[in-house]
């Protein structure tokens, strides 16, 4: 049997494995076309494994100004998908911190993906409140998002 890690790790790579360099650096939206294209299970195991690497490196701040936060409805989606409540009401919390209420979601990633995003890249009013989500974020000890992943996972048809 498939340590959680291995089988987690599989999935990723079937989720990654047509992804174009160049779509990193456009404004175009291939990348994110391409993932709320794959089908459930991949991008759940896509966007889950991208929110935890991220927030765990450096915090919502780096997943948004990465440019992960384009997929932020979809990864709160997802967690809910595999019984990440907790993480994905901590996630909707910092997608409407970061959101402009007037901005339209695909507004919301142009300006995200070209750095004009004002609430994030022009003013210092979310480093407080994201740190704060981010430290309850790092404390939830009973949602282990690669176990719930991997259970998610397994429940699936064989693939």
């Amino acid at each position: 049997m498939l340590s959680n890690r291995t089988l987690i790790e599989k999935y990723y790579l079937q989720s990654t494995k047509d992804l174009k360099d160049d779509w990193f650096d456009s404004d175009m939206p291939y990348w994110y076309s391409h993932i709320v294209n794959l089908p459930k299970h991949l991008q759940a195991t896509y966007l889950t494994v991208l929110v935890e690497s991220q927030v765990f490196n450096g915090g919502f701040d780096q997943y948004f100004v990465n440019g992960y936060g384009q997929f932020a409805k979809e990864t709160i989606d997802a967690l809910i998908e595999i019984g990440a409540f907790k993480k994905s009401n901590l996630l909707e919390n910092a997608f409407n911190l970061v959101k402009d209420d007037n901005l339209s979601d695909e507004e919301f990633r142009k300006q995200l993906l070209n750095k004009n995003l004002k609430r994030l890249f022009r003013e210092d009013i979310l480093d407080e409140p994201l740190r704060k989500l981010d430290d309850i974020y790092y404390n939830i000890e009973d949602e282990n998002v690669e176990d719930l992943l991997a259970d998610y996972l397994k429940k699936l048809p064989f693939k």
